[in-house]
């Protein structure tokens, strides 16, 4: 298996989720062999209790106004068990229908909501809907891990954790001193007496910790006897922190590569002491493919001034160079003027010599040319200032567009801001084109 996963964002989160997703089908179809088929699994983060993190969805709409849709959930709960509320998808609709797009996509976007919720039990069922309405066909295997039946193929896992709750602490720690070591700042860390899990109460995720042989978490104490008997009565009862997760993902799937952002890659790299502690195999990892969506006024403005993607995440230092070029133009046509100005009265003077009588008509040239000079010079100083205010909206746009909020756009905006501009279907057709590896713009 190829296995990648997110937490259960609203509208599927940051566009990032879909080019996880992606990266997972177009490499295991790369990988798979008829004597040795490769599957793609998304691994939804449903054991995960940072709301905020998926509470809220960006869009941005053809006005290119950039608008936050947030949804009321239950703090500290997993998302699992956030129980879906049909009034969240009417807050959303209405959302959706205030704002400027086509009616054909808008009409779309509303019966995929729709569909999907109909058969959504929680908030992260909702989200797994919309990644299987999306990628099903494509061969993508959405797995919670809240659900009761793969929750208790964790138990030799979470069993020998609970066994030993220090020896993966401290090999996430040993790891990250080495890290430091190198010169690079560790992605996790365990402080002291804290364990790799979670202990749910009265509905609330609680990070477990131990003292001896007695656990803890803020409001109660148990034994170990105590842990194991929540287990039997529910299985979702204890889940992995970071540091313990991907050891359980893999312990249950036969993962060859994991699929990861650029956070996960760094926190994977003190994860290897952990899977030896479990005895459990490390799959490769693969750094996820990215995608930025170019619309046509992004496109027309980045051509005009030769400007990649890379260039526009730089961009102030590129505006200033652009303006600067304009500037030196303006420089050049008053040392012209200048230049010209000079010869003019020395022109001038050489034909009162030749002829004083024609002393009038010398007077009315050179007013009329002083004239005539200070009309360019207005005209140019207002091209300039015009050119530089029309140049710096046009690099806003730019920031806008693919910079948010100084975000990477796939890092903010969800990919329903580009279903609702321009389709759902084709959207997804050219997402579905990439290769599984590299930057890529994509052009709509």
């Amino acid at each position: 298996m190829v296995v990648t996963g997110q937490q259960a964002g609203l509208l599927l989160g940051p566009t990032y989720t879909l080019s996880k997703a992606i990266t997972a089908i177009n490499l295991a179809k790369e990988l798979s062999a008829e004597e040795k088929p490769v599957v793609p699994i998304f691994w939804v983060a449903s054991q995960d209790h940072d709301v905020a993190e998926v509470n809220h969805a960006y869009l941005f709409d053809i006005n290119e106004e950039l608008r936050r849709l947030e949804l009321p959930l239950p703090e500290n709960m997993p998302v699992g068990r956030i129980t879906f509320n049909t009034e969240w998808l009417n807050n959303v609709i209405t959302e959706i229908k205030s704002l400027n797009v086509p009616e054909h996509n808008r009409q779309d976007v509303v019966a995929l909501l729709e569909k999907t919720a109909s058969r959504a039990k929680t908030f992260a069922d909702w989200f797994a809907a919309l990644l299987y309405e999306l990628l099903g066909e494509r061969g993508l295997i959405v797995l919670n891990p809240m659900e009761r039946d793969v929750a208790k193929l964790f138990r030799p896992i979470l069993e020998a954790e609970l066994s030993r709750p220090e020896v993966s602490s401290q090999a996430i720690n040993e790891a990250g001193e080495h890290l430091s070591a190198l010169g690079f700042e560790p992605q996790l860390n365990r402080a002291k007496g804290a364990t790799n899990l979670f202990l749910e109460e009265n509905g609330l995720r609680q990070l477990l910790c131990v003292e001896g042989k007695n656990f803890f978490t803020e409001n109660a104490q148990y034994t170990l006897q105590d842990l194991k008997q929540k287990l039997d009565e529910d299985p979702a009862s204890i889940t992995p922190a970071a540091g313990l997760r991907p050891i359980t993902q893999d312990f249950i799937l036969p993962t060859a590569i994991s699929v990861l952002g650029p956070g996960e890659l760094r926190y994977f790299a003190q994860l290897k002491g952990v899977y030896e502690a479990h005895n459990v195999a490390m799959p490769l990892t693969w750094p996820r493919a990215t995608m930025t969506v170019l619309e046509p006024p992004v496109v027309r403005i980045m051509d005009k001034f030769n400007l990649t993607f890379a260039d526009v995440q730089s961009l102030s230092k590129h505006a200033e160079d652009i303006l600067l070029r304009l500037h030196g133009h303006g420089k050049s046509f008053e040392e012209t003027l200048q230049t010209l100005e000079t010869s003019l009265e020395k022109l001038l003077h050489e034909v009162k010599v030749i002829d004083p009588t024609l002393q009038g008509s010398v007077e009315r040239s050179e007013k009329y040319f002083h004239k005539t000079l200070e009309v360019l010079k207005t005209k140019t100083a207002k091209a300039l200032k015009n050119r530089d205010v029309s140049y710096t909206q046009q690099f806003k746009r730019l920031e806008q567009h693919l910079l948010p909020m100084g975000e990477p756009q796939e890092r903010l905006m969800s990919p329903f801001s580009f279903f609702l501009k321009f389709g759902i279907k084709p959207v997804m057709k050219l997402f579905l084109s990439l290769p599984p590896k590299g930057n890529h713009e994509i052009r709509i």
